[in-house]
């Protein structure tokens, strides 16, 4: 009887090596399901779900030796929580409804991100932003956090620069970072400079389908817009747009702004208080799942693509600063 009940504490501690937990303890979560899922190559698998009791979720995770991240999320979330656990138990605590406020407490591996990541939000200025995030990306080849980071900032990189990454990182490192970034290599260039536009119908303010295609032709120049009202950036560009709306309207100049809003409200308000009066203005209310934005593969806003009258893309992400001396040279053709 002692050895079969010294055996059973054997198992049990053999079980209980072989897997860690994640911990989910976050206020204002009761009743609401919480989902953990993973990258398996670029698709995302839920790998569970449980409902929130007393503000509290476990899962039981079995070690793997794969380290990519798990994500931890709710109904509602813009992103999910990335954890990168390495196999060791993942404590995550604050308050469901404060994203930005979240804790979480794991590995070195998340511990070292975090920090990264912390201080890559208070760098405003892109070059500087661009080799902080390089050099990080430099010094964990050895991880998948390093494509994490350069997925999260890929709008500050060309192609070039991440095939040359993904060229750079030994091919045991997976990450289902990795694939992403494969694939928004490939769809970027559907998007380039003398391509043609992709076409779409989206609901406009008023409710009725506004289809691109019917567009195309109407004007000699337009600019595909988009951008949120949300996004501190848009706003901040937003009276510069209107600038060089009301100088080149009139001479052939047309512009169509998609919204990354979930708000109807939010977003009719920030058209109006933005003074944005081109008529056409399209939505799903869908966020960061905005059809048209997927079809586009738009990674960050504001981001505009400039057409001609055919519809073909004669320039992509123009800054402000440079567009009216481009539309002037341009519309005098």
């Amino acid at each position: 009887m002692r050895k079969l009940f010294v055996a059973f504490l054997v198992m049990i501690a053999m079980t209980s090596c072989n897997s860690f937990k994640i911990k989910v303890n976050l206020e204002n979560s009761n009743g609401k399901t919480v989902y953990l899922q993973r990258y398996d190559k670029e698709e995302l698998k839920t790998l569970n779900t449980a409902v929130a009791k007393n503000n509290k979720a476990v899962f039981k995770v079995k070690k793997n030796d794969n380290v990519d991240a798990y994500l931890i999320t709710m109904d509602n979330w813009r992103r999910p929580l990335t954890v990168f656990a390495d196999n060791q138990d993942v404590k995550i605590t604050g308050d469901c409804q404060k994203y930005n406020e979240i804790k979480i407490a794991a590995s070195e591996m998340q511990e070292k991100l975090d920090n990264f990541m912390k201080e890559a939000s208070e760098l405003e200025d892109e070059k500087e932003l661009y080799y902080f995030v390089l050099d990080y990306m430099k010094t964990n080849t050895d991880n998948p956090t390093g494509f994490y980071a350069l997925y999260r900032y890929k709008w500050a990189f060309s192609e070039i620069d991440m095939k040359r990454y993904l060229d750079f990182v030994p091919k045991e490192v997976e990450s289902g970072y990795k694939y992403l970034i494969i694939d928004y290599v490939k769809a970027i260039q559907r998007t380039n400079p003398g391509q043609m536009y992709i076409d779409f119908t989206q609901k406009d303010v008023n409710g009725h389908d506004f289809t691109m295609s019917s567009f195309i032709g109407k004007a000699k120049v337009i600019i595909l817009d988009f951008w949120a009202s949300w996004c501190p950036d848009c706003r901040k560009e937003n009276p510069q747009l209107v600038k060089v709306y009301n100088k080149y309207k009139d001479k052939g100049l047309d512009i169509v702004s998609v919204s990354l809003d979930t708000d109807e409200n939010a977003w009719k308000k920030g058209i109006a208080d933005d003074n944005l009066s081109w008529m056409n203005h399209v939505s799903d209310l869908k966020g960061w799942n905005n059809a048209v934005a997927n079809q586009y593969t738009i990674a960050f806003i504001p981001q505009n693509l400039i057409l001609d009258q055919n519809g073909k893309i004669i320039e992509k992400n123009l800054p402000m600063e440079k567009m009216d001396e481009f539309l002037s040279g341009f519309l005098k053709k």
